[in-house]
């Protein structure tokens, strides 16, 4: 039983931030829950506690919140697992990795939260609650007619020992609630300031559910205390829940971390990112061919804002110098698949610049090829051609297959896109182009050290000179031959990708074409 927790003070909501020392090495976490895939939310809060981590020299925790059994997805763990490696956000202490302060899977944690419960209700501090779900049903439905919050009334709070234990003795499942203390509770935010909460809107949360499994309020509490946790770092969903975290530091008697509530992502029409809708899963994203340094710079500015970079531009090395938590911004930041895009593109085209980049965009173009074409043309060194030719034109490695399938299968001359193009070149000029370039492509040595883009661009300046056609129509007709349509990379380009045998080939095809007509 939640409902939205109103602000005692508003004017405090904008308040001054606390200061983090990057000198001083910071303990954080990520701790998702196992209930779907790691979508751009998680992956931007993870980042940014990654680089805080990094930043200051501490520690970067992995946790998984697998305590809420009904949404459990199965492989969740190992996309996460994988996710986060291939993003590069390496933790330090996790499942399977320095597990001192472990176990990290809040399941095998069970018998630590059942202590600290017990503690709470042998203080006082935390009641059982009996109520079937129809009764909480009941309370539910009369606050929705009343217009006011779900609050729980506390019916169980008054019961006597006597009927606890007949309760706990005649097998009746039970919860365990918070008793929340009387008083105003402050969080001082680093980023939203100080900010204020009445105890009339805390409700007697839920610590222990029936099954025995701990809620988020409770295990979160007691993992980030034993774990060492000093900073805090989650989405903004939950700072309304913070009140009743503090509350459960203060009863428990731990020191506070510092917490930091990221700002929400919202659609481009303004409405809240949910990972249950629209395109916001890593792993679809990374099959669609998305980089993961795309990704990573994508997230990092939604709701961070550089310092001394004006570039939009940057590694994971840069983000790390320049990051800081008081240039994380307030206001909610919009997913503009525009922008991913754009950013894809930066990162593609500098991948290109290196031996081991254009290596990897192989690797990654290779399977859409074999997947589309069957085996077609997939050395290495073909691809590291086509990818080098096409780059200036795509946003996405995935687009090649799709967008320039002349790359890899014989241009399909009767497709609408085609004849469209074939429409609009006189029959003389295609016929005259095709014989001229053929003639001076078989004047070519079988060499392939003569078959380069400047002799081509050097055969085509002379048909032009030859005919007195205009240098459009040439492109043109040599385009219509060679691709099949009306854009891509330059011709000259393209016609050295492909190789001398390969135009030669399309060349007579086409002018068969020509002679039956």
């Amino acid at each position: 039983m939640t409902k939205c927790v109103t602000l005692v003070n508003q004017r405090n909501l904008h308040g001054a931030r606390s200061k983090i020392d990057y000198n001083i090495p910071v303990r954080v976490r990520f701790a998702p829950s196992p209930s779907g895939y790691l979508h751009l939310g998680g992956l931007r809060t993870a980042l940014f506690n990654y680089l805080l981590a990094r930043k200051t020299g501490g520690k970067f925790l992995l946790r998984i919140e697998d305590t809420d059994r009904t949404r459990y997805v199965p492989d969740a763990v190992d996309n996460l697992l994988s996710t986060l490696s291939w993003t590069g956000l390496s933790f330090d202490e996790g499942p399977g990795k320095d597990e001192s302060f472990g176990p990290f899977y809040q399941s095998e944690r069970t018998k630590i939260y059942k202590n600290h419960v017990d503690k709470l209700i042998n203080d006082g501090n935390a009641y059982r609650c009996f109520c079937t779900s129809e009764r909480l049903q009941q309370i539910r439905n009369v606050a929705q007619k009343s217009g006011k919050g779900v609050v729980y009334d506390r019916h169980c709070l008054y019961l006597s020992q006597r009927e606890i234990d007949q309760k706990l003795l005649q097998g009746i499942p039970f919860t365990v609630r918070l008793k929340t203390p009387d008083g105003v509770v402050t969080i001082n935010d680093l980023i939203y300031g100080n900010v204020e909460f009445s105890d009339k809107h805390i409700d007697d949360t839920i610590l222990l559910k029936s099954d025995g499994h701990p809620t988020y309020h409770l295990a979160n509490v007691v993992d980030d205390y034993l774990m060492g946790i000093t900073h805090v770092l989650r989405g903004e969903e939950w700072l309304s829940s913070t009140p009743k975290h503090i509350i459960l530091y203060k009863l428990f008697g731990f020191d506070l971390p510092k917490f930091a509530h990221l700002p929400l992502l919202l659609n481009p029409d303004k409405s809240k990112l949910s990972k249950r809708s629209g395109d916001v899963n890593i792993k679809d994203l990374a099959e669609k061919g998305y980089l993961p340094e795309t990704l990573i710079n994508f997230v990092a500015l939604l709701g961070w804002s550089p310092v001394k970079s004006k570039n939009d531009i940057f590694t994971m090395e840069e983000l790390i110098s320049e990051f800081t938590i008081e240039h994380v911004g307030r206001s909610s930041s919009i997913v503009m698949r525009d922008k991913l895009d754009w950013l894809n593109k930066q990162h593609l085209l500098h991948k290109t610049e290196s031996e081991n980049g254009l290596k990897e965009l192989v690797n990654l173009l290779k399977p859409s090829v074999n997947e589309k074409f069957e085996n077609y043309r997939l050395k290495d060194k073909y691809l590291s051609n086509v990818i080098m030719t096409i780059k200036d034109r795509i946003r996405n490695i995935k687009e090649i297959p799709k967008l320039c399938e002349y790359f890899f299968i014989e241009p399909n001359y009767s497709l609408k896109d085609s004849q469209s193009l074939r429409k609009i070149i006189p029959n003389d000029i295609l016929k005259s182009t095709s014989n001229l370039i053929l003639k001076k492509l078989n004047d070519l040595k079988n060499d392939e050290s003569e078959f380069q883009i400047e002799t081509i661009k050097s055969i085509i300046q002379n048909i032009i000179v030859q005919t007195g056609y205009k240098q459009q129509e040439v492109l043109m007709s040599l385009r219509y031959i060679i691709t099949g349509i009306r854009v891509g990379a330059g011709v000259a380009e393209t016609m050295k990708t492909i190789g001398k045998e390969t135009c030669l080939n399309r060349i007579n095809k086409v002018l068969k074409s020509l002679n039956d007509e």
